[in-house]
């Protein structure tokens, strides 16, 4: 649960500041982690793990789309 908060804060964190393309790439280093940690800790790979990936992936990605909504410049009169 706290790597997700910290997930969630970092994807704030990039929305406010970068575009999309930063975030493909934090993913990716999201996965390669989760991957590695895998190979090395894990015995095998089941779906419980998998979902904790999802979860994982899907609390960064909202962190940015929250970023990205309050950084985004509300004019209005438009």
């Amino acid at each position: 649960m706290l790597v997700a908060a910290l997930l969630f804060a970092v994807g704030i964190w990039e929305g406010w500041r970068y575009r999309a393309s930063v975030l493909m790439a934090s993913s990716m280093l999201v996965t390669l982690a989760w991957l590695a940690l895998w190979v090395f800790v894990w015995a095998e790979l089941d779906a419980v793990k998998v979902l904790l990936l999802f979860a994982y992936l899907t609390a960064h990605q909202a962190g940015y789309l929250v970023g990205a909504h309050l950084s985004a410049d509300i004019d209005p009169r438009r």
